[in-house]
C-alpha cells in the first residue's frame, strides 16, 4: 500500500494533506460546538452545515475550470493559506457571530473544493498507473486516520481549554500544508482559456456522455442516496434499536472506521487479482447486503461485525472508483470532472439525509435500514446485468 511514497511529488502532497486534514477534523468539532453553545439552538449548527454543503455542491463544479487552466500547485497553496487566514479571523472577531461564521464556513468549503479537485486531479500525474491505487488508498488512509485520531483529540481538546486553540491549531496546520506544497514541482494546467462557463459545462458532460464515467459516477451516485441513511440513522439505530446509547454509537462509528482502514491493505490484492471495475461492482454490491443486515437482525454483536465489515468494504469500492474516474477522465477536463464528481457525490448524501428523516418516522429505523442496504444491492447488481462499468482500453476516454 505505501508503495507510492517513493514518488517524491506524491509524498509532498501526502504529508501536506494529513497536516490540512488534521486541523480540519479538529476545526470542524470546535466550530459545531460553537455554534451550539452559543445559541442552544439546533438550527445554526445546521445552517452552518448546509452552508458548507452549498459551496461544495455549487461553487465546486463552478470553480473547476480553474484547476484545469492553471497551476494547480500555486492553486493548492493559495487554498491551504485562504483557509488559514479565514479561520484565524474566527477566534479573532467571528466567534460570537453566527451570521460571520455561516460566511466563513461557506468560504472554508469553497478553498477546500479547489484543494480537492486540485489535488485529485493531479495524483494520475504524480504517480505511475500502476502506483495509483496505492496513491489513492493513501489519500483515503490519511482521511480516515484523521477522523480516528484527531477527531477524538478535538473532543477532548475543546472540552478542556475552549474552542479558541482548535481554530489556531487548524489555521496553523494549513500553513504547515502550505509550506509542503510548495516544495511541489510545477503542475500546470491542460486546458486552454477559453469561454469561462463554456468550459463549466464541458466538465459536466462527461459525466453522462462517457460510458465509464456515467456508469460509475451513476452507480455511486444512486447507492449514496440509499447508504448515505446509515450516516442519519446510526445515533436512532444505536439508541433506539440496539439500545447501547450515544457512547455505543461511538463505538459502531469507530469500528467502521477501522474496517476502512483495514480495507486497505485488502484492495490492492484484489485489483491484481481482478480488476479495478470488478473490486469496484463486488465490494459495493456487498456493501448493500451487509448494510441491509443491519436491519434484519439487529443485534449489538452482529451490529459490531457489520460496521467493520462496512467500514473494509467501503474502502474496497471507494479507492478502485477513483481510479476509473481519474483514468478515464480526459487530462485538460480532469479537474472539472473531479468537481463535478465531488458535487454530485455532495448531492446524492444531502438527498438520502432528506430521505433517512421523512423514512424513519414512518416505516421506523430498522424496515428504513433493510431497505435502503437492499436498494444498493438492487442497484449494483443492475449495473452488473447491463455489464458492469466498461473497461478503459488505452488512454482517457473521449469526452
Amino acid at each position: 500500500m505505501w508503495n507510492a511514497l517513493q514518488y517524491p511529488a506524491f509524498r509532498w502532497l501526502f504529508l501536506s494533506t494529513l497536516f490540512s486534514l488534521a486541523g480540519s477534523k479538529i476545526h470542524r468539532i470546535a466550530l459545531l460546538f460553537v455554534a451550539y453553545q452559543e445559541t442552544q439552538n439546533a438550527v445554526w449548527v445546521s445552517l452552518i452545515l448546509g452552508a458548507q454543503f452549498l459551496a461544495s455542491a455549487v461553487l465546486g463544479p463552478l470553480m473547476g475550470p480553474l484547476v484545469d487552466r492553471y497551476d494547480r500547485r500555486s492553486l493548492m497553496v493559495i487554498s491551504n493559506l485562504a483557509r488559514a487566514a479565514l479561520v484565524a479571523c474566527i477566534p479573532l472577531f467571528a466567534i460570537n457571530s453566527m451570521p460571520a461564521l455561516m460566511v466563513i464556513s461557506f468560504l472554508l468549503a469553497a478553498f477546500e473544493s479547489i484543494y480537492y479537485s486540485s489535488s485529485n486531479s493531479v495524483i494520475p500525474e504524480m504517480v505511475p498507473e500502476s502506483a495509483l491505487d496505492s496513491a489513492n488508498g493513501l489519500m483515503m488512509f490519511v482521511q480516515r486516520f484523521s477522523e480516528i485520531a484527531f477527531v477524538a483529540l478535538a473532543g477532548v481538546l475543546v472540552a478542556g481549554v475552549g474552542p479558541a486553540p482548535a481554530f489556531w491549531i487548524n489555521t496553523a496546520s494549513h500553513l504547515l500544508a502550505a509550506g509542503l506544497l510548495a516544495l511541489l514541482p510545477s503542475l500546470a494546467g491542460k486546458a486552454g482559456r477559453g469561454n469561462y462557463f463554456q468550459a463549466v459545462a464541458e466538465g459536466l458532460r462527461p459525466l453522462w456522455q462517457n460510458p465509464i464515467l456515467s456508469r460509475a459516477i451513476g452507480t455511486l451516485a444512486l447507492a449514496a442516496v440509499f447508504g448515505s441513511v446509515e450516516g442519519a440513522l446510526g445515533i436512532v439505530y444505536a439508541a433506539e434499536a440496539l439500545k447501547i446509547g450515544v457512547q455505543g454509537f461511538g463505538v459502531l462509528e469507530a469500528l467502521m472506521a477501522a474496517g476502512a482502514v483495514l480495507g486497505l491493505w485488502a484492495t490492492m490484492p484484489l485489483i491484481k487479482r481482478w480488476t479495478r471495475e470488478v473490486v469496484f461492482v463486488r465490494s459495493l454490491a456487498l456493501w448493500g447486503l451487509a448494510f441491509a443486515s443491519l436491519g434484519l437482525f439487529p443485534n449489538t454483536i452482529w451490529a459490531g461485525v457489520v460496521m467493520v465489515l462496512m467500514g473494509l468494504l467501503n474502502t474496497m469500492f471507494i479507492i478502485p472508483a477513483r481510479s476509473i474516474i481519474q483514468l478515464a477522465a480526459p487530462p485538460e477536463l480532469r479537474g472539472r470532472i473531479m468537481a463535478a464528481f465531488g458535487a454530485t457525490m455532495q448531492s446524492a448524501v444531502l438527498m438520502g439525509t432528506l430521505l433517512a428523516g421523512l423514512l424513519e418516522p414512518r416505516l421506523g429505523v430498522l424496515t428504513v435500514l433493510w431497505l435502503s442496504g437492499f436498494t444498493v444491492f438492487l442497484v449494483v447488481f443492475t449495473v452488473m446485468l447491463r455489464g458492469g462499468i466498461p473497461q478503459l482500453k488505452a488512454g482517457p476516454q473521449p469526452s
